[in-house]
């Protein structure tokens, strides 16, 4: 079932970030710096330690954005890596496969956004919809996050992140 509550929220969220000019870029990496605060906090205690460990680099590569976007053969390179980890776990761990989608996310570009033509501005409300399937109660602390970060961004008058 729909949550329209859920997609309120989201439509607030996601207006909330254009308004505050907050580029596809810098979205991209606070989402790789939340998923990264969940395995530093335990909260994706269902994927075991050395699996996390496995993601971590790849997470901590697609902070830094110019090069993701700058070069798109790494870029490739790297999420054709994540897709095998993803292909070998599917069906045996399921978690994982989820966090493995959630951090090829971090790997896509606003060229990309835009040629899928999903209808969306931002990508911010599948960034949720994949993480809720590893945290299905990540909602109120995922919304909290981001306002947080646009709180920030706007005090910083949109300062590199």
């Amino acid at each position: 079932m729909i949550d329209s509550l859920e997609i309120q929220e989201f439509d607030y969220l996601e207006k909330a970030l254009l308004e505050a000019s907050v580029t596809f870029g810098e979205m991209t990496r606070h989402y790789a710096r939340y998923l990264l605060s969940l395995i530093d906090h335990g909260v994706l205690a269902s994927v075991s330690e050395p699996k996390l460990k496995v993601l971590i680099p790849y997470i901590e590569e697609s902070i830094l954005r110019e090069r993701i976007e700058n070069d798109g053969d790494l870029r490739r390179k790297l999420a054709l890596e994540l897709w095998e980890v993803e292909k070998q776990h599917r069906k045996s761990d399921e978690n994982f496969a989820n966090l493995i989608r959630c951090v090829l996310f971090c790997f896509e570009t606003e060229e990309r956004w835009i040629d899928e033509g999903t209808g969306d501005a931002t990508p911010i409300y599948l960034y949720f919809l994949i993480l809720k399937k590893i945290l299905p109660d990540i909602r109120r602390g995922f919304i909290k996050s981001f306002q947080d970060f646009i709180a920030a961004h706007r005090r910083m008058g949109a300062a590199k992140f």
